[in-house]
């Protein structure tokens, strides 16, 4: 019976995925082969059978040049008695406002294992450098239970896209005298169920897709750094199995843990109206010669409010190679119109485990004496 799935159906504020979730069950990290061995670095690597711990079965890898046995882990997964998958479902749902007795029978309902309110809390006290939310969740449960802190819309625009919003982080936004400037942000979000124009998705220009034709590169500089959404995707990353599902899991746990992410998987669109009034202000071409397309659409990974400004963020695993300026540049003019922002409060960066990629997307069009020169 050890290994026997236990099925159920769980739902916390948003909707969860249906899943199947063994009781004991191989640990996604661990299946993937490391690059190198962290004794000795050598690349010599081989599997060398498996583990079982108290919950979960872990992969084994042997170095041939140091013929030492490992398991490959992040700092927070080493020495731990419960799957780190379980800890962060613990911790988003004591963040979206369940109580600590609530979040140790919702867990116990998941994973079929009864967890000590002293051990959530020292879950809570561990990461909490990261889950910010913490310091205003007292707030977010006052404002909306926990069951309704999170709207999620299915969005049906090529393929499916769940579009959620955190609608005590927007109701503090308003409140909030540094940015409460973007309340127009917030007004967007909330209007994109009755507003978001599904027919123009259809024979559209994808954002993604767009190439850096119209960009002008001369005055724009990329900041490389290491910040929250790097520790929190090298966190949450190696608990995913499957890569198509990676966006899902971290969108999901930096949307109901971090206090600066409003939403997730955001539509925008640029009509035939826009794409003109850019092109006229900018001196630019935005859709290219012979296309048949009227409009341009995409879906924002992640749009956060913080220091003073929007950010725009687009998680790309590899960010190092890959550079989708064209593709921010896109969102960042549509929520000039769709949200009455100025280009001049938007930054926009991609990022992975390893890398955030940041820019101010004012400088990555041509100038107006630049134009004026021409």
């Amino acid at each position: 019976m050890l290994g026997r799935p236990l099925l159920v159906k769980y739902s916390i504020g948003y909707d969860f995925l249906c899943m199947t979730i063994p009781r004991v069950a191989r640990v996604p990290h661990t299946e993937k082969r490391p690059e190198r061995c962290p004794h000795c670095g050598s690349t010599a690597i081989t599997r060398k059978g498996t583990r079982r711990k108290k919950i979960e079965i872990v992969q084994l890898w042997r170095c041939a040049s140091c013929k030492r046995v490992f398991t490959p882990a992040p700092s927070p997964l080493r020495n731990k008695t419960y799957p780190l998958k379980l800890v962060l479902d613990a911790i988003t749902t004591y963040d979206l406002g369940f109580t600590l007795d609530k979040t140790t029978e919702r867990i116990k309902s998941r994973y079929g294992h009864q967890i000590a309110r002293s051990t959530i809390a020292a879950w809570l006290a561990e990461h909490r450098a990261l889950t910010t939310y913490a310091r205003l969740r007292a707030e977010g449960r006052r404002l909306y239970p926990p069951t309704q802190a999170i709207r999620s819309l299915k969005l049906y625009q090529r393929q499916i896209y769940k579009f959620e919003y955190h609608r005590p982080k927007l109701a503090l936004l308003r409140e909030n005298r540094e940015h409460r400037r973007f309340a127009g942000v917030a007004d967007f979000l909330e209007r994109v169920p009755l507003d978001c124009p599904h027919d123009l998705f259809r024979g559209s220009e994808r954002a993604s897709q767009k190439a850096a034709s119209f960009l002008d590169t001369r005055h724009l500089i990329i900041i490389e750094k290491e910040n929250a959404a790097t520790r929190m995707a090298g966190l949450v990353i190696p608990t995913v199995g499957d890569n198509r599902l990676r966006h899902e899991a971290l969108q999901r746990f930096m949307l109901a843990n971090d206090s600066t992410t409003l939403a997730v998987e955001v539509p925008i669109w640029l009509a035939p109206a826009d794409i003109a009034a850019f092109e006229a202000e900018h001196g630019i071409k935005l859709l290219p010669e012979g296309s048949r397309a009227e409009a341009i659409t995409g879906h924002i990974d992640f749009l956060q409010v913080r220091n003073g400004a929007v950010h725009i963020l687009d998680y790309k695993p590899g960010a190092r190679g890959d550079k989708p300026i064209a593709q921010l540049m896109i969102y960042a003019l549509a929520l000039t119109r769709l949200a009455g922002l100025r280009l001049f409060d938007i930054k926009c960066a991609w990022f992975d485990q390893e890398e955030y990629c940041e820019f101010f997307p004012r400088t990555a069009l041509p100038h107006r004496h630049d134009k004026a020169a021409a």
